[in-house]
């Protein structure tokens, strides 16, 4: 299909005319992806399971009638001499390089599945036109198909992408365009020098290991899914005065601990992004998060004793508290050089081996040229030279999916301990599951 020029098309509201700067975290995800031009700096990549085949000029079409409605898919990263490099939207849209087609064998398994969205999930966005990509995936003679969807995180972050999933595939009415970064906020010195404190606490001293992960390095990952209502995890978090996040976390930190022991006396940590947007940013795209460290319960056999330590750590976040915000106003001080360093920081074992992001289910319904998305499974980008365990939750309406990544086998085996730990907490709980509230487990490893 030809290129298509879209410099001509205003957003409703024109919210997007001029284009709009970096955030200082848009800038640190630059700077990283630069310094490591080969590790995807990709926000967890997604995976739509589709009831129906959809050939790959009608997916095209249907693409490009959502770039022409939301000009904001048509951002591109540009840097003029002299001037802060700036998200533009407009300019021309290739088709054929935005869209493609992959090919999965006639008959091909949930395995082959897998494996291509492990595949596709570890090569990098380029940054050179709209920083994401969408893919088609189809086996001869299936009655369904699969689109892979991934996108830069020095565009987006977690929010973000579940917007943009909305401007792609949901509806139209639900997608307006949003406001720019905005500089206001009730930030006190108090609430300035909290917020210094707990991330100094958060990050100070390394994070303990898991015996599973202290082998010779392996260049092969294992992926793994599990899927569970939205409802159950509300009733578990009802049950021990805990939100859906807590429960996530303390659910993660179980099924590690059936998974590997621990090694060293230090906590095993996780890293845990946490959402720093103020009241009016909630539609911009772009990064407006900071990250902390959550140590997991993993020596704790009593549930009250694993919430009670989990949400301790996790409260200075809710409720609207300004601690978020104070963390961003130091983030953002970060200067720009040591950026891409503040970022690297995470991802390495000594600091977390763990990396947890929960970006909530897309509302939906989502459709692929009039074709309904089913499942929005997360899909962790294996990152090269990167050994932590990472986890995300997402998934579509009522249903909350975990993706897993894992740098050695175990995938599989992590996703279903998930979801044993969820059984466990309802049975301690004396909380008895609906039976419309089915777990399915999808997992595969990849070499």
């Amino acid at each position: 299909m030809r290129s298509e020029s879209l410099g001509g098309v205003d957003s409703p509201g024109g919210a997007h005319l001029g284009g709009r700067p970096l955030s200082r975290m848009d800038r640190h995800m630059l700077d990283f992806q630069r310094a490591y031009p080969t590790r995807p700096v990709s926000v967890t990549c997604c995976l739509l399971r589709v009831a129906g085949v959809p050939d790959l000029d009608e997916v095209r079409a249907a693409v490009l009638e959502r770039v022409q409605a939301f000009p904001a898919l048509t951002e591109r990263l540009v840097e003029r001499r002299g001037r802060a490099p700036r998200w533009e939207p407009g300019g021309e849209i290739d088709m054929a390089r935005q869209v493609r087609e992959h090919r999965l064998p006639a008959g091909a398994t949930e395995d082959d599945l897998r494996a291509a969205a492990a595949r596709l999930s570890g090569i990098v966005t380029p940054l050179d036109g709209p920083a994401w990509e969408v893919g088609l995936l189809t086996s001869p003679g299936a009655g369904d198909s699969h689109v892979f969807f991934r996108a830069s995180h020095v565009w987006v972050d977690g929010l973000s992408q579940n917007r943009v999933l909305t401007f792609l595939f949901g509806d139209e009415t639900a997608a307006g365009a949003g406001p720019t970064w905005t500089r206001t906020g009730k930030l006190t010195p108090g609430a300035l020098m909290s917020a210094a404190r707990l991330q100094a606490a958060s990050w100070a001293g390394p994070s303990g290991g898991l015996a599973a992960l202290a082998g010779p390095a392996e260049d092969r990952h294992s992926v793994g899914w599990a899927s569970v209502g939205v409802d159950r995890l509300r009733a578990v978090g009802r049950a021990y005065g805990a939100s859906v996040n807590d429960v996530y976390l303390v659910t993660v930190g179980g099924a590690l601990a059936a998974w590997s022991s621990p090694v060293g006396r230090s906590p095993v940590r996780t890293v845990l992004s946490v959402s720093a947007r103020r009241a009016s940013e909630h539609s911009v795209l772009g990064n407006a998060f900071v990250a902390t460290r959550v140590a997991l319960p993993l020596g704790l056999a009593s549930p009250a004793e694993r919430f009670e330590r989990v949400c301790r750590q996790t409260a200075p976040y809710k409720g609207g508290s300004s601690v978020s915000l104070g963390v961003r106003f130091w983030s953002d001080r970060v200067p720009a050089r040591f950026g891409h360093l503040t970022i690297g920081g995470g991802q390495e074992l000594g600091k977390a081996a763990v990396n947890t992001s929960n970006l909530g289910p897309v509302s939906g319904p989502l459709t692929v040229a009039g074709a309904p998305v089913t499942a929005v499974l997360p899909v962790p980008a294996a990152r090269e030279g990167r050994r932590q365990v990472l986890v995300t939750l997402g998934g579509l309406g009522r249903t909350a999916t975990a993706g897993f990544t894992v740098p050695v086998p175990g995938g599989a085996e992590l996703a279903e301990l998930w979801l044993a730990e969820i059984e466990d907490l309802e049975r301690a709980a004396g909380i008895v599951p609906a039976p419309d509230q089915a777990v399915a487990t999808l997992a595969e490893d990849r070499g």
